[in-house]
């Protein structure tokens, strides 16, 4: 089974801050997003022999909140990524630009589940053919994600890359799962969660909070959240620094809440598993 239980989570830093791809310490992986990062002439660094383990989020959940469809076409992201890809490191992956299921995203596009997995299939499919046009890298590191709301809806989705010869356990090492980080720690997510592994799927976890790793961590390969700093906003600071007075843009914040995240996702994996019902009683 390729969600194996025995290896780590492997999780990504959500954050704001281009900047911590310098300054963040060695062995700590970044989340970034497209949106952040397009703004820049030029790109972070950081010097080797580190590495920085990256990954792009493409910013789709804030570009259809307020557009209720994609302003950037996919041609203008595949070159950002080129560029990221090229500038920054070799990126780890990238999530393509897809479509949420929640239903106060429907409710923005007026457009219904079944259509908006067609277009995330399509989009994905999309910047894979574009890739060799804007990089000599053999491998495009645009990864595909399971778009839903039910767990039926979700298979219904793997049916559908399926169709267009997408082998998501095969092919893939990263299969991400959307529109999940509003309902952390309900029942219904761990069931989509668990169905979900039990295709032997490579699956992450998009904006998991602390809640989501007690509840379905064991079945992920890797996730990102930067929760943190949403905390952060109500937290004092506590770090000593006499130029913030709250921690949302905490580096050293933020790598606790990290350490945090880990210790909970290395429980979860030894746990004994348990209905997720009899977790949420």
């Amino acid at each position: 089974m390729i969600c194996d239980e025995e290896k780590d989570l492997h999780f990504y830093l959500g954050t704001h801050r281009p900047s911590w791809i310098r300054t963040a310490p060695a062995g700590v992986s970044l989340f970034l997003s497209h949106r952040i990062l397009a703004a820049y002439k030029t790109l972070p660094t950081f010097e080797w022999p580190v590495h920085r383990h990256i990954a792009i989020d493409s910013g789709a959940f804030t570009e259809l909140s307020l557009y209720h469809e994609f302003v950037t076409s996919p041609e203008e992201y595949v070159a950002a990524l080129a560029r990221y890809d090229n500038e920054i490191t070799d990126l780890d992956w990238a999530a393509p630009q897809d479509w949420m299921c929640e239903p106060w995203m429907l409710a923005k596009t007026g457009l219904t589940v079944a259509e908006h997995q067609r277009r995330t299939v399509e989009n994905f499919l999309r910047l894979v053919e574009l890739w060799p046009q804007y990089s000599d890298a053999p491998e495009c590191p645009v990864m595909p994600v399971i778009q839903g709301w039910t767990v039926d809806e979700y298979l219904a989705c793997v049916a559908l890359y399926a169709e267009h010869g997408v082998r998501l356990a095969e092919d893939y090492p990263i299969v991400g799962v959307g529109s999940v980080c509003r309902r952390q720690a309900t029942a219904e997510i761990g069931d989509i969660f668990r169905t979900l592994a039990q295709l032997d799927l490579p699956l992450h976890g998009f904006g998991v909070k602390l809640a989501g790793i007690r509840r379905y961590g064991r079945y992920l390969v890797t996730a990102d959240s930067m929760a943190w700093s949403y905390g952060g906003r109500r937290t004092p600071t506590q770090c000593g620094s006499t130029t913030h007075k709250s921690e949302a843009n905490c580096q050293t914040f933020a790598l606790a809440w990290r350490e945090r995240v880990e210790a909970a996702a290395t429980e979860a994996k030894r746990e004994i598993p348990q209905s997720d019902h009899l977790l949420a009683a």
